[in-house]
């Protein structure tokens, strides 16, 4: 059984603790991080907030281990690639570990080529579409617009106007609206509990070994990887 270091005990971070239970060997928070103190575990989970992330880099490099992001609101440094090649590691970073929203990833790519039809054939002119991405999220997200809304203008192709709303303690909604002067379309994810965000982030650690070069990766590419060869 693979033994896992937990960084970050904030909603999510602490929810992966639980749903890890006897797997999970090593809690730390904003304490100055040793490649000592990983000597026991086998892989590593983060959910920091994204201005944590460029302190935490250094050393978890150097631990050679495999890690799994949860942060948002950051950049990774340009020379990252190289660096992971060189201590033959892979980290998978993802804005969302539901696997839910990767449903909704092909579904959000489908419609957008849809609605590039409409626009092509004049059945809805694009200046007559009003389309826009809205994203709610709990009042202690730091980040806004959240890192999924901006993947769901990716993964529409375009940049559509996202709407951020910060409130009580929502796990995350996302919704897509397209409105014409005679119809309203609507496309949404609720997050009913953040367990969907732990075990995504358990199962992308339990899985990234089949990717059999050395780097940083996206979940949707996990995702795609790992079904595509179930299929």
């Amino acid at each position: 059984m693979q033994k896992v270091a937990v960084i970050g005990r904030g909603k999510t971070g602490s929810q992966v603790i639980e749903s890890l239970g006897e797997r999970c060997a090593l809690v730390l928070g904003k304490e100055e991080l040793s490649v000592d103190i990983f000597s026991e575990v086998e892989g590593i989970i983060v959910f920091v907030p994204g201005p944590a992330v460029k302190t935490l880099i250094p050393s978890l490099l150097k631990t050679g281990l495999p890690v799994v992001w949860g942060s948002t609101g950051f950049e990774w440094p340009e020379d990252l690639q190289d660096s992971l090649a060189q201590h033959h590691t892979t980290w998978i970073h993802g804005q969302n570990f539901s696997m839910g929203m990767q449903v909704m990833r092909k579904a959000l790519i489908s419609i957008s080529d849809s609605l590039a039809h409409l626009s092509r054939t004049g059945q809805h002119h694009e200046e007559q579409m009003d389309v826009r991405i809205t994203d709610i999220h709990h009042t202690s997200k730091l980040d806004a617009p959240s890192g999924t809304a901006i993947k769901w203008q990716e993964w529409l192709d375009k940049p559509y106007p996202i709407d951020s709303k910060r409130v009580g303690d929502v796990n995350g909604i996302h919704e897509l609206l397209v409105e014409t002067a005679g119809e309203r379309m609507t496309f949404r994810h609720e997050a009913k509990s953040r367990v969907i965000f732990a075990e995504g982030a358990i199962w992308a650690l339990d899985h990234l070994k089949q990717l059999k070069q050395p780097g940083l990766y996206t979940f949707e590419h996990l995702f795609d990887t790992i079904t595509t060869h179930a299929i």
